[in-house]
């Protein structure tokens, strides 16, 4: 994943419990072309949800890309984004062709 295009590891936020161990982390893929920053992955450690962990990370990534023009962000379908204040912007269409 990390030599994938528009993947820049010194994007990414790890976030440490007290004791060093690693508990949430954010990867940011920043397409500048677009001004498209999409989030992927996202993940905290199940006995860190609700503490704030992945909500700080996002506005992090949201700091630091501002700047560089990104215009807007994406992260998924879940309503965790939703609850931070992030609003749907795009609705994807998925089409199937079916065998005859």
């Amino acid at each position: 994943m990390l030599m994938a295009p528009h993947m820049n590891p010194e994007d990414s936020i790890v976030i440490e419990n007290d004791e060093g161990e690693y508990v949430c982390y954010a990867g940011m893929w920043w397409t500048p072309e677009n001004h498209l920053a999409y989030m992927e992955p996202l993940c905290t450690i199940p006995k860190y949800r609700k503490k704030g962990l992945a909500a700080a990370a996002l506005s992090e990534h949201y700091r630091k890309l501002k700047p560089l023009g990104a215009t807007h962000m994406t992260g998924g379908g879940n309503t965790f984004y939703e609850k931070i204040g992030f609003k749907p912007l795009i609705h994807w269409t998925f089409w199937e062709k079916k065998a005859d």
